[in-house]
Order: C-alpha cells, then structure tokens, then sequence
C-alpha cells in the first residue's frame, strides 16, 4: 500500500507540474498595462565571415536561426517612449547574449560581461536592467542602446524585451525568474542528491542498476548546473561540446534505466543505445568543431526516436504483463518525449522569440523523481531479500549447529567407549607384562629345588611394586606431578631405608601442568621404580637424592634427577654395544611420553638418572 501510494503521488506530480508550468509560463507574454513590448529594433549585424545587415531587424527570429553556427557583432537600436512620472523604469529582455552593454539616451546602465570575452553568457535566461528616472527625457523619446557580442552555436542577440515601470517589470521578471532560475536549482541539488545516493548504493551493492541511474542523474545535472552560471571558466566552444555530450549520454542511460527498471535488457537494445551514445557523441564534437548547427540538431534529434522505442517497448510490456510499473513508466516517459518534442519544434526549430522556457526541464525533473521511487523500491527489495536470506541462513545455521552438536556428543561417546576400551586394554597389558610376568617368574622360582629365600622376597617385592604402580596410575593425579612423586616417595621409602639408604627429597613446587593421562602417570613411575631398583641392586650407595625442578619459560620443562653417592658406571658403560635392559627399557619408556633420559656419572660419584620432559601449563591451548 505504501508503494502504491508513492505512485500515486508521482503520476500526481507528473501532471501537476506540467499544468501548473502551463499556467504560469504564457504570463510574461500576456499583455500588462504600462508596459510596452517591442519585437522590432533598428540594428546592425556583423556575422562572422558574412557582410554586415544594416536595417530593421525582427527581434523574434533569433540570432542561431539567421546566422547557424556564425558568431559576430550586432547594435541594436530602440525608441522609447518620454517618461511620463517620476517613477524608475526597467528593461525586461526575454534574451540578450551574450557578453551585453546595455546604454540609454548615450548613458551606461548595465554590463554583461566584456564585449568579445567569451567565459560569460548573459543568454541563459531573462535578464532584468533597472533605468533610473534621471536619465529619460520627459519632452522627446529616449533612444536604447544594446550592444552584443555573440559566439558560433551559442544562443545570442537580442529578442523580444519589456519596457515599463520598475515596479511591473520587477514582479514580470521575479515570476519568471522563479521557473527559470529558483526552480531550476532545486532541481539541479536534487538532481546530485539523487545521482551520488544512487552511485553509492552501487558501490556497496555492486548493482548496475544504481550505477546507470546515478551516471545519468549526475550528466543530466552539468546541464542545468552550466544554465544556472553566468560565467563558467572553460573556453568556449569546449565548453558547449561538454554539456551536449552529457545531455546526449544522459538521454541514453535514462532510457537503459528505464528498461533494466522492467527486467534484463536484451543485447540486441544495449547495442543500439551504445550506437546512439556514439553518434550523439560523434555529431556532437564534429558541430562544434565546424560551427555548423545543423549537426548539433542531428545530435538531439537522435535522442528523441531513442525515447519513442524506450516508450514503445515499456508500453508492450505494460500491456503484455499488466504490470503497474511499466504503466507508471510509460506514463512518464510519455510526458519526458512529449516535452522534448515540444521544445525541438518551438525552441530549436522555431524562430520564436519571447520569454518562453523549456518543458523539458520540468518534464525531466518529474522523470528523475519517477526513478528515484524506482531506486527506493529496488533498494527496499534488496533490503527485504538481505533480510530474509538472512533469516535463513540463520536458520540453516542453527540447524546445523544441531547437526554438529548431535555428531560431536555421538563421537564424544564413541571416544568415551573407546578410552575405555582403551584403557581396559592398558590395564590388562601392563597387569599381563609387569605384574604378570614377575608372578611367572615367582612361580618358577618357587618350582625349583633349592629356590633362594632372599630371590624369592626380591621377586614378590617386585611383583608388588607392579601391582602398586598400575593403581597408583588410576587415581586421579591430574595435573599434579608432586602428588605422582609422593605416591611414588610412600611406597619407595620404607624399602630405601631398610636398605640403610638415606632418601634426600628436594622436590620444589611445581605449576599446574596439563591434566596427566595414566599411561604417563605409569611410565613416569616405572622409570623412576627402575632407578630406585638399580640403586638396590648396584650402587652399594648410602645415599640417594631425588630432585624435581620447572622453569618459567612459556613452554615449561621438568627436570627429574635421581643421584646416587654409590660405585658409579663402569667406564664405558652407556657406550656399550648392548646396554643393560633396564637402561633400554628406562630410554624407551622416556621416549613414549616425548622425554629425554640421561643416565650418567654423578659429579661427586656415583650415578645420575635425569629425565628431562616439556609440558604445557594447564590451561594452554593444545597443538594439532
């Protein structure tokens, strides 16, 4: 509904501003009492590369229409009328350009510019010259002076003009200067408004749709914006080949507009409207360059045939699909071509003079505020799709979150299980290989003959220690490597020092580290019970020191020390070609929880037992 009634109000504005330029234009024309019109003047023109005309010279046939694509010099005379009060007059001229010295009774009353210097155009719209009562006669007419300069396909000379009282002229000329002048700014600022808004929605959505819009907005503004400015600091006749040219491109990217509005355009249409472009651009330069005005009419009049086939095809699909936009469109392309056919056949064609303005300025404006819902309703559709794309995106990405949530916590479980099985398997590994193994060896001990009591203590001792270590494995140690070494000091200890081994423990306190698995707990233990075993066994020692150290680098690495005062390693030792098992077990225990182990002379005598193993603190992110 609410677009419906933003058509509602352009198909409103489309007609009432036409009706109400209709009403208002055809006033300055009209007679009005006290002032007096003249269409006739005593003059002489001296075209370019023509001989001079000396005579009575028809005011409403205008100077491009006598001299096409000639500029020169002209002096215009008029008569007027004593002065009859006391009261200011002024002169109304419908056009006068382009550079003007306007004299009365021989007295200056105002410049255009400077004769002959061509950056000023006093020709864009009407102009207004007060004449102060001190100058006219009372007694005998006053004489008018209007001298000009005008250059080649440049709208100049002098056209119908007003002589009245100041006060008449005034409110003639502030009427039109509100259609031609105030009015054609707001259009121009709404014009760029419009055209940048539309150039940067393209830029962020990418769309060529925005970006014809804009383009043909911000090329239709040069237009009036050179309309509005008396004096614009670009060389004559370059600049009349800029404006032509943007007006010409103008056109066409509106009727592309026009067209992408109702769906894709056909290859067929875009290289034709890309040939308008370049023969308007071609006809353009060429009647600028060789003065010859009939160009400059070709150029225009190709644009109008363009509009009919834009119209054409916009009515087909109103028709065809019943669609309210083609007809909104065609209605306003309709008017758009109406007005410029208008304007072709009075203005250009025409020798007509007065103060007639052109239809297509306001026909336009309407046109560009057509497009402009246009634009506002594409964006809405963008905005509303973004949206709802959004929306279900949304909800695929929930739905596959759940997806995902339901496969993690069906994988979690399926890990579950299996560190379970896992673990069973560990368990019943290391109760087959440590615990096992030595009541294997226990057992065939006490099958022979002869068994020595002192072995077999050793041997169940041993098979103890297994038992003790794989549960110590299972508590629940967590990160908390001091508790792994107590476990380890409390089920070590007694048998040390039944030995007559004094344990020395400097066990500093150590951070949190990552939460340990049991295999490392286990590994870590065994290869601490085998150090303390080959203390038993071989050192004769009578003193052990166990140290435990971490340093504070980011990654973390424990230092295990166990030293001995004992008989040391024979020399050679750890070079052997066949170290003892429990060395190569102790290695490859280390090497499966990524540690390194050093076994090696003590430096006051016997044997050092080092495991060096980096760790993470807990807390730290984990490595693929």
């Amino acid at each position: 509904m609410r677009a419906l009634a933003w058509w509602r109000a352009a198909v409103a504005l489309a007609i009432a501003v036409p009706a109400l330029w209709g009403l208002t234009a055809a006033a300055p024309d009209a007679p009005v009492a006290d002032v007096v019109w003249f269409d006739h003047a005593q003059g002489r023109l001296e075209p370019d590369g023509s001989a001079s005309i000396e005579g009575v010279v028809d005011l409403a046939r205008r100077w491009d229409f006598e001299f096409p694509g000639q500029g020169g010099h002209a002096v215009y005379r008029i008569t007027l009328p004593p002065q009859t009060g006391s009261e200011p007059m002024a002169l109304l001229f419908s056009r006068v350009g382009n550079q003007v010295l306007v004299q009365v009774n021989g007295n200056t009353v105002q410049r255009f510019g400077v004769l002959g210097e061509e950056p000023h155009d006093a020709a864009k719209s009407a102009v207004m010259v007060a004449v102060p009562a001190a100058l006219l006669h009372v007694d005998k007419p006053n004489e008018l002076r209007v001298e000009v300069t005008v250059q080649a396909l440049r709208l100049g000379g002098l056209s119908v003009l007003g002589y009245g009282p100041h006060s008449r002229i005034a409110a003639l000329y502030d009427e039109h200067y509100f259609w031609r002048h105030s009015a054609l700014v707001g259009y121009t600022v709404t014009r760029i408004g419009m055209g940048l808004f539309a150039l940067l929605l393209w830029w962020r959505q990418r769309d060529a749709f925005y970006a014809c819009f804009g383009l043909a907005t911000l090329l239709g503004a040069v237009r009036t914006v050179e309309r509005l400015l008396p004096e614009i600091p670009v060389p004559w006749p370059h600049l009349g080949v800029l404006v032509a040219a943007c007006y010409a491109v103008h056109i066409a990217l509106s009727c592309r507009f026009m067209l992408m509005a109702l769906g894709p355009v056909s290859s067929r249409m875009n290289r034709l409207i890309n040939i308008v472009i370049a023969l308007e651009l071609l006809l353009t330069l060429l009647a600028y360059e060789l003065s010859q005005k009939w160009l400059l009419t070709l150029a225009i009049a190709i644009a109008t045939p363009l509009g009919l086939m834009t119209f054409g095809a916009i009515l087909r699909e109103a028709v065809r699909r019943r669609s309210r936009t083609a007809w909104v469109l065609a209605a306003t392309v309709a008017l758009a071509v109406a007005a410029g056919v208008y304007d072709f056949l009075h203005l250009r064609g025409d020798a007509a003079g007065g103060l007639r303005a052109t239809l297509s300025q306001h026909a336009l404006f309407v046109f560009m505020l057509v497009m402009a819902v246009l634009i506002a309703e594409r964006y809405n559709r963008s905005v509303a799709n973004f949206r709802a794309l959004s929306t279900e995106l949304g909800q695929r990405v929930n739905e596959r979150e759940r997806q995902l949530r339901d496969a993690f916590d069906s994988l979690r479980a399926q890990q579950h299980e299996q560190s379970i099985a896992n673990e069973r398997q560990r368990i019943m590994r290391e109760l087959h290989d440590g615990v096992g193994s030595q009541l294997v060896g226990l057992l065939n001990m006490v099958a022979r003959p002869g068994a020595d009591p002192a072995v077999l203590t050793q041997q169940v001792q041993q098979a103890l220690d297994e038992m003790r270590m794989a549960v110590d494995a299972l508590q629940p140690a967590h990160d908390d490597l001091v508790t792994v070494l107590a476990t380890l000091r409390y089920r070590l200890q007694p048998r040390l020092q039944a030995a007559g081994i004094e344990v020395v423990w400097d066990v500093a306190e150590l951070p949190a580290l990552r939460q340990l698995a049991p295999h490392e707990v286990l590994q870590i233990q065994r290869i601490l019970l085998e150090a303390f075993t080959n203390v038993l066994k071989h050192s004769h020692a009578a003193q052990v020191t166990v140290q435990a150290r971490c340093n504070s680098a980011a990654d973390p690495v424990v230092r295990l020390r166990i030293s001995d005062n004992g008989v040391g390693l024979g020399a050679g030792a750890m070079n052997a070609p066949q170290p003892g098992h429990g060395i190569v077990n102790m290695q490859a225990r280390a090497a499966s929880i990524g540690a390194l182990l050093r076994v090696e002379p003590n430096a006051d005598g016997g044997t050092c037992v080092g495991l060096e193993w980096q760790v993470r603190p807990a807390g730290a992110a984990t490595g693929s």
